[in-house]
């Protein structure tokens, strides 16, 4: 079977179809566009000749009645004679400003200001001084008078000039952290502003506009207050925390080194939000760095060490900080238990792993103040006042028996003036107990007790006690002495 093929006439009759279905819808959009013109032609031919109601008093023109057409040129001719010989002087002390008519344009648009007595929703929803018109035309019971600035184009502008030329800006009150001098806070004072009173001096030129072409003001100014005053940054140096602990009976080298790492935090700022770093600020404990030789803590044992006594600066500074509500981030018990501060109390610090970390959650900055004497170094944090008061404490939870001493032969001979043979014992420390322990942070209010936080749970080893036993067998003959040292075994 053939397919059959579509004839001539078939093809001729589709393609008028589609010709007349163009045109038509052609003729529709441009009808509807010819409507849509029309409509605005009227929408604006009936803005321009809408009458103005009863009552509309301008500048002392009465316009009821009259179109805005012919409102708008009574108008345009006033503004435009009480232009002529005008002139603008303003004075202040020993300073004067001159103006006259060719200082400024007249302003012809005043189509919108018509509007206000019947379309000020629609037309002054985004101009302060045409609502402030828009006020005055209501309160006064459709009768206004067009403010001077807004009759002349660039007055504003001109007062702007003046007003940076005799303004004084305030000055804020300043903040001196020297904490080595024996006033560690120094707050200069604080100094007021001159504004220029804009909204007196407006009034003063549009109440002598109304009666004259000559006008002369003086400028009067107001007091602006700095943002800064003195009294608020004396409420920022407020003492909010002290703590200390006690380095007596430390070792030159020990002390040195507590006294060097806390030293590098006095006169320290914690901006708020900043987080600090105890080994950033202190650096690497090196002889280098400034560190001595002294005891440290080492694979759960005191040995001697570079840098020995830093934790006791951390541990100085981190109970600080608990006391001062500051947001501990890191901190780190140290293996064994140290005595100069409670259990669970510590911070222990190494250049590598362990590190204090904290952070200054308010929106005030915090003052940090280091300093020593021969008994004691001190920690001082100054802020503003808190609005609670925090206190620390230690629970001990259970002791841990020490599995007694070990003994270790001076093969090297480095105790050789305490014992010489084996059987001859001198003890370099006894054996400690080890203990769980938890700390808390009390908050308080008015001395009343608002909550009770646990903040540490911590395990401390238990460390034997260390006898040096002579290494050599004594001679035939030769008895070992008896140093009297009892050898502790675990019970």
């Amino acid at each position: 079977m053939k397919n059959s093929k579509p004839s001539a006439k078939a093809k001729t009759n589709n393609s008028k179809r589609k010709t007349n279905k163009i045109l038509l819808i052609l003729t529709l959009l441009t009808l509807l566009l010819t409507i849509f013109i029309i409509a605005q032609f009227l929408v604006l031919d009936n803005n321009l000749n809408n009458i103005l109601p009863e009552g509309t008093v301008i500048n002392g023109h009465n316009l009821s009645g009259m179109s805005k057409g012919e409102a708008s040129y009574i108008l345009e001719n006033d503004f435009n004679n009480k232009a002529k010989d005008f002139s603008l002087t303003i004075t202040s002390k020993d300073k004067s400003w001159n103006f006259d008519r060719n200082d400024f344009m007249v302003n012809s648009d005043i189509h919108t200001l018509l509007e206000a007595s019947n379309l000020k929703n629609v037309y002054f929803t985004n101009s302060d001084e045409r609502v402030t018109l828009i006020s005055q035309f209501e309160q006064a019971g459709g009768s206004v008078n067009v403010a001077f600035n807004y009759m002349f184009i660039g007055l504003d502008e001109k007062i702007e000039e003046i007003m940076k030329e005799v303004e004084i800006e305030p000055i804020d009150s300043t903040i001196e952290f020297n904490p080595d001098n024996k006033q560690i806070f120094n707050i200069t004072k604080s100094v007021n502003g001159l504004r220029v009173d804009k909204n007196a001096l407006y009034s003063d030129i549009n109440e002598q506009f109304l009666t004259s072409n000559n006008i002369s003001v003086e400028l009067q100014f107001v007091e602006e207050v700095p943002t800064i005053t003195q009294e608020y940054n004396s409420n920022l140096t407020q003492k909010i925390a002290h703590f200390s602990t006690d380095v007596a009976d430390s070792t030159g080298g020990r002390k040195h080194n507590v006294c060097l790492a806390l030293d590098k935090f006095n006169g320290f700022v914690i901006e708020p939000n900043e987080q600090v770093s105890f080994n950033e600020i202190t650096g690497e404990h090196t002889i280098d760095n400034g560190y001595k030789s002294a005891t440290i803590i080492y694979n759960g044992e005191f040995t001697d060490g570079i840098g020995g006594g830093v934790c006791q600066a951390s541990t100085t500074l981190y109970n600080a900080l608990l006391l001062g509500g500051i947001q501990i981030d890191e901190v780190h018990k140290h293996t064994l238990p140290v005595r100069y501060v409670p259990f669970a109390l510590d911070a222990m610090i190494n250049d590598h792993t362990h590190d204090l970390k904290f952070t200054n959650t308010s929106e005030y900055p915090i003052y940090i103040h280091t300093y020593s004497d021969k008994n004691s170094v001190y920690v001082d944090l100054y802020s503003h006042p808190l609005e609670y008061t925090y206190k620390t404490r230690s629970e001990t939870i259970d002791t841990i028996k020490s599995s007694g001493d070990k003994i270790i032969p001076d093969t090297e001979g480095k105790y050789s003036n305490k014992v010489l043979f084996k059987g001859e014992y001198f003890r370099l420390s006894y054996p400690k107990d080890g203990y769980e322990a938890k700390a808390y942070l009390d908050t308080y209010k008015d001395s009343e007790l608002i909550s009770s936080e646990e903040i540490r749970h911590e395990i401390y080893s238990p460390q034997r006690g260390v006898v040096i036993e002579g290494a050599t067998e004594p001679p035939a003959g030769i008895t070992p002495i008896d140093t009297g040292v009892d050898i502790i075994t675990e019970d």
